[in-house]
């Protein structure tokens, strides 16, 4: 396979290995952030753990081979596939749930409410507007358990203040190395939208693929954020970090929203 640039908005959320090789390390660390934050402020057992838009299932397997029943669904068929196959390699099927659902209409396919949920690495931040994200919220409280948590890991932002910033991750498994290098071009207050560059290098044995592809996000300031929560019938009971410690509200980066 020679070097071949693919343009694709989402060619890499389609490709469910490639996505499962960069994105699995650190999956237990992840996992004993949201363990921590449940133990600490849940309000009922965390046996039942829901993910909205879960890819590969990379968490819930985690959570579901130290003890918990998951469930997760994804709007890409793909993703859902293979993370089916995983928990069946893994011995775990009994334990997940997997199904194909938007976002915005997934209530009624998690089965019995659940004790726990969590949306983590801005993913909620896929939905595009006020209304999709308020929709979102209801059909959440429609899946949990009364009074449970659900956790969502978001960035506010503050607008005017930002740069373009540049990430890199790689990762490696069973010969196929890949290295993803990603750009963010920060959002207006009056467009809210930060778009994102990705590009990827996947190298196998037989040559190295390129992939270069965009999105955009929908960015909110901390006040948008915590007057959306408010609007949506939510209570912010803590701010976390990727330890699991309580942080003040951030006005610009990264923080594990615990909501009631």
């Amino acid at each position: 396979m020679s070097d071949r640039p693919l343009h694709d908005e989402d060619h890499l959320y389609r490709d469910a290995r490639v996505y499962d090789i960069l994105h699995r390390p650190g999956s237990a660390a992840e996992f004993g952030t949201l363990a921590t934050i449940a133990s600490r402020y849940g309000a009922h057992d965390d046996r039942r753990w829901l993910e909205p838009a879960c890819g590969t299932g990379r968490l819930l397997r985690v959570a579901a081979g130290r003890g918990r029943r998951v469930v997760g669904f994804d709007l890409e068929p793909a993703m859902i596939a293979y993370a089916q196959d995983r928990v069946r390699a893994q011995g775990l099927a009994s334990r997940a749930r997997l199904y194909v659902a938007d976002m915005g209409a997934f209530a009624d396919g998690a089965g019995r409410a659940c004790d726990f949920a969590f949306c983590t690495i801005n993913t909620i931040r896929h939905l595009e507007s006020d209304g999709a994200m308020l929709a979102h919220f209801e059909q959440m409280r429609r899946a949990l358990r009364p009074g449970s948590l659900y956790v969502v890991g978001l960035s506010t932002c503050l607008y005017g203040c930002e740069q373009e910033t540049e990430d890199v991750w790689e990762a490696s498994r069973s010969g196929t190395r890949v290295v993803q290098t990603v750009q963010y071009l920060p959002p207006t207050a009056a467009e809210r939208v930060e778009r994102v560059i990705s590009h990827v290098e996947v190298e196998r044995g037989d040559g190295v693929e390129s992939r270069t592809s965009g999105y955009s996000l929908r960015s909110y300031s901390l006040g948008e954020w915590t007057g959306l929560v408010e609007r949506a019938g939510w209570e912010v009971v803590a701010v976390v970090d990727d330890g699991g410690y309580q942080v003040e509200p951030p006005r610009m980066g990264y923080g594990h929203w615990v909501l009631r």
